[in-house]
């Protein structure tokens, strides 16, 4: 094994190269790991979801993986061998895969690596952060290239090859593309992967402070209530977008149409604040997600500051929450204070 010293360094992960947390292009989130056995039938459901234009660009064919490749896929546990990773995301409850990368050594210094995404969540940059989490996995296992091969068609994984920073070599052959890569990092690829990291995480945070759209969850006719309060201070600062009071048992509050759930609304609010009882707050997490929500502040209190038990129902919150791809502010907190003049969000 080969002993890899590169002269630049990314920014280190949060958490670690092997699992953790993805901001993707659009702000949204996903969670990151290296395979495991307990992934077969996860991973065969994934490629069967496929479209055949996905398939093919991965298999060359429209033949889905059979069980022996799925289980090849499914087995990290030598990584000089091979190494598969799967980015997940949470819909409805269920934790479903939504990409997957794989390398296979080649020989001593070189693997051979392919990636798939599925139709939903392509142009969301889930090739490009792959790639550079596969690089780093190689390097660390003693690889310093990569080798691909995808059709001249596939222009997409191209670009994310050919815009990654590492040094790229193309050769044709027939109607494909052979691809070599250098994955010891350069300035030119630490360069790319930090300016990716901010423009991305402002992505994430902009429905914080740029929400086109707010919805108060737990408003109601009561000055006193707490999300009425919300309500009135976004009306009084003149708020600049749409607001949507959420409450099931009435129709209008302060003069504004209410509606009984998240779900019902006539639009995806980019943000919600939440102001219900604690209890309710994780099923109108689901809510929110349903409805394409990415940002919540979340008002409530009764979490990790009183107890054991609140600290474990915030960790269920934090990990509901990641797990569809949101981004939070809370529990327990004070909401937001945003003094642009052109937003007025308060």
């Amino acid at each position: 094994m080969a002993s890899v010293r590169p002269r630049y360094l990314p920014l280190p992960y949060q958490d670690s190269p092997e699992s953790g947390r993805l901001i993707l292009r659009d702000g949204t989130t996903a969670t990151i790991r290296v395979t495991q056995p307990e992934d077969r039938d996860a991973m065969a459901r994934f490629f069967a979801s496929l479209s055949d234009e996905s398939t093919a660009r991965r298999f060359f064919s429209l033949a889905k993986p059979g069980e022996k490749l799925i289980n090849v896929f499914c087995d990290s546990s030598n990584s000089r061998a091979q190494l598969s990773l799967v980015v997940t995301r949470m819909s409805e409850n269920e934790t479903w895969i939504i990409a997957t990368s794989t390398y296979v050594a080649r020989d001593e210094t070189t693997a051979e690596v392919a990636f798939a995404v599925h139709d939903q969540f392509h142009g969301k940059g889930l090739g490009t952060l792959l790639l550079e989490r596969m690089a780093l996995l190689a390097v660390a296992n003693g690889f310093v290239r990569l080798w691909a091969v995808t059709s001249v068609g596939n222009q997409p994984m191209l670009n994310i090859f050919r815009n990654s920073g590492f040094e790229c070599r193309t050769k044709m052959d027939g109607q494909y593309v052979e691809v070599d890569l250098s994955v010891i990092h350069s300035a030119a690829s630490v360069a790319r992967a930090e300016t990716r990291d901010r423009v991305w995480t402002t992505a994430s945070i902009r429905p914080f402070f740029q929400p086109r759209s707010v919805a108060v969850v737990g408003a109601s006719r009561s000055p006193s209530n707490l999300g009425s309060r919300i309500l009135n201070v976004l009306v009084t600062n003149r708020y600049g977008g749409p607001i949507y009071p959420i409450n099931p048992n009435a129709s209008s509050i302060a003069s504004i149409p209410a509606y009984p759930n998240v779900r019902d609304l006539p639009e995806a609010p980019e943000l919600a604040v939440i102001a219900v009882p604690r209890d309710a707050v994780t099923n109108v997490i689901d809510d929110c997600a349903a409805r394409g929500v990415k940002a919540v502040v979340v008002i409530t209190a009764g979490f990790a500051e009183v107890g054991k038990d609140g600290a474990t129902l915030q960790r269920r919150l934090v990990e509901k929450v990641r797990g569809y791809g949101m981004r939070m502010v809370g529990p327990n907190c004070m909401g937001l204070l945003n003094t642009d003049p052109r937003l007025r969000l308060n």
